[in-house]
């Protein structure tokens, strides 16, 4: 926005322009080589109005990918400079014309981040969506129950001062969010990133009109801290149990939806009026713990008439922080009355996980509907009773205090010396060096039993030695299928690149135990092959010289085109030619190689 006589104003193209001029967002030095990053192709890709898969993606049965783009959405391509560890972040805008304000914001909008998040998301690592704060809490939990099995970052941030201002918080939190999503952190789940912290998106709430930090999430604690250094809680990170699943999205929530704040003078009228059709859903904002006047049995029967027509209630509280809790008789009485607890969860996500729940069509079931208002479908509400880290975050501080002992209590059976008295921090320097390289040698081992006990240790294992792998680039690499399935279960991303720019599903296919089952298991839940990258080609090539047909069928299953160029100008049968390899040349001549007709 700008400032255009006295008032903040949407201007067009504004915010692009700024960003060129500024050494911090594009590196000018490098800009005239981007090119080279096939961004003009991109560009075309983005810049159509129905969008097919990528070549590399045709492993999955999915239909043409629709993108809302059109010829007025302006799209431009910057780099970040080099960061300490010797990488760079490439990102590109598309800016949505008209620019709306967030207030402006409805369904339709959210509809239309969704499945341009969708359309292209196999051509990035991770998603920005710069929003304003007005009603940023209530996209945040929209695209959290839009985007299912998220298995990428997809962070929103916005600014209290225009950007234009000179003490905008603005560049300083869209900063952050490129950070989180082009990094290699993996908090694949939707977050909100400000002021320097990065909260669920699911979780938050607005707090100030006008102070920096606009926003907090009251029941839940921050999931990374930018400060001198980016401290991300991995633990806090939600994970899916079980295998994950192919991306996909669900857009068509049920509209008839409202939210009703009990008040002392509050009429049966009113109650009725908001729980007549078309309504099929209320969040009932009570007192305190979920409290509401019990002795008023006009209000009492009001909503047991619309539980009986099927009207799905969810009880939140008016507080900021806490939630329901049935320990008073004026709260149990709810329960009794077909109102579901909704917990801690916030006013916002309750209302969006209604229309949510209401908008799928498999659930038809009242009872169904109801079940899936008890449980967390995106970590946005901590269920009572449940047995996780989570369930009890007034200890969450004394956890992470005493994680790291009880790490080293675990390595003291290991090599019979460590010391609970570690007051320097020394022990628990060498905890957080030597945690991932034992995860990843139990993962190169097989060893279920050794990364079943550090899960329970540490609640995660998505650690990095000092390559940059996982546990799951080991598994992959060693051609262990149980293991790999197991850290997959863990929620260890499939999308992370070492330091040399292997994938999981790229070291699966470089192991020396070929398993078209463990490369078929990485497909499923959502890995890609990146067909452009000249490792991937460098790599295609080297087993075309060898000879390797086993190999080269599964970088076909993984929808590599082998028609693809290498830095010298060469193809897979070039190299196949020139090394005189007869069963490579017979593979890549194949009928059914040639389904896929040459690029022209």
């Amino acid at each position: 926005m700008k400032c255009v006589n006295g008032s903040y104003c949407s201007v067009e193209n504004f915010f692009l322009s700024t960003l060129y001029k500024m050494p911090t967002f594009c590196d000018s030095e490098f800009q005239v080589h981007i090119n080279q990053f096939n961004i003009e192709h991109l560009h075309h890709r983005l810049s159509k109005t129905n969008v097919s898969p990528h070549t590399r993606n045709t492993h999955s049965k999915f239909s043409k990918r629709e993108s809302s783009l059109t010829e007025s959405d302006h799209i431009q391509t910057y780099a970040l400079p080099i960061d300490k560890t010797g990488h760079r972040i490439l990102y590109t805008i598309v800016e949505y014309w008209p620019l709306l304000d967030s207030s402006d914001l409805s369904m339709n909008e959210w509809k239309r981040i969704a499945q341009d998040i969708y359309a292209f998301y196999n051509e990035f690592d991770g998603f920005v969506v710069l929003h304003g704060t007005d009603t940023l809490a209530y996209t945040a939990s929209a695209l959290s129950f839009m985007l299912e099995n998220l298995d990428k970052p997809v962070v929103l941030t916005g600014a209290q001062l225009p950007v234009f201002e000179f003490r905008s918080d603005g560049w300083n939190n869209f900063l952050g969010a490129l950070m989180i999503a082009g990094g290699k952190y993996a908090i694949c789940e939707v977050t909100v990133l400000f002021h320097d912290k990065l909260f669920r998106g699911s979780r938050i709430v607005k707090c100030s009109s006008n102070n920096f930090d606009a926003f907090v999430s009251p029941n839940y604690p921050a999931i990374a801290e930018l400060g001198t250094e980016i401290t991300v809680n991995y633990d806090l990170i939600f994970r899916k149990p079980g295998l994950p699943k192919p991306f996909c999205i669900h857009t068509n929530l049920c509209q008839d939806v409202a939210i009703l704040n009990i008040f002392p003078l509050i009429s049966k009228e009113h109650i009725i009026s908001m729980l007549s059709p078309p309504i099929k859903g209320v969040v009932l904002r009570t007192y305190g713990a979920g409290n509401i006047p019990s002795s008023r049995q006009d209000l009492l029967d009001a909503l047991k008439e619309a539980s009986d027509r099927g009207i799905l209630m969810v009880n939140v509280t008016q507080c900021w922080r806490g939630g329901v809790k049935a320990v008073y008789s004026t709260g149990m009485v709810l329960n009794e009355y077909g109102v579901t607890p909704g917990y801690d969860m916030t006013t916002e996500a309750a209302l969006i996980k209604l229309a949510y729940i209401l908008s799928k069509t498999e659930n038809k079931d009242y009872s169904c509907k109801r079940a899936m208002l008890l449980n967390s479908l995106r970590g946005e509400v901590t269920v009572e009773g449940e047995d996780s880290r989570a369930a009890n975050l007034s200890l969450y501080n004394i956890n992470c205090l005493n994680q790291d002992r009880n790490l080293m209590i675990y390595f003291a059976k290991l090599f019979s010396t460590a010391s609970l008295d570690d007051s320097e921090g020394i022990g628990s320097m060498w905890v957080q060096r030597i945690v991932p390289i034992l995860a990843c040698c139990a993962a190169a081992s097989n060893n279920l039993s050794c990364l079943k006990e550090m899960y329970h240790i540490i609640g995660h294992l998505q650690l990095f030695d000092s390559e940059g792998c996982t546990p799951l680039h080991k598994s992959a690499l060693y051609g262990h299928i149980s293991a790999t399935k197991y850290l997959l279960e863990c929620g260890v991303s499939v999308h992370i690149a070492d330091k040399s720019g292997y994938t999981p599903l790229l070291c699966a296919l470089n192991s020396l135990i070929l398993s078209s089952e463990l490369v078929q298991l990485l497909l499923d839940v959502g890995a890609v092959l990146n067909s452009e990258s000249q490792l991937v080609t460098k790599l295609v090539h080297q087993a075309v010289s060898d000879g390797d047909i086993q190999r080269l069928r599964l970088y076909q299953l993984c929808g590599y085109s082998f028609y693809n160029m290498d830095e010298e100008g060469r193809s897979a049968l070039h190299v196949a030619v020139t090394h005189r390899q007869l069963n490579s040349i017979k593979f890549l001549i194949s009928p059914i190689y040639n389904e896929e007709k040459p690029p022209r």
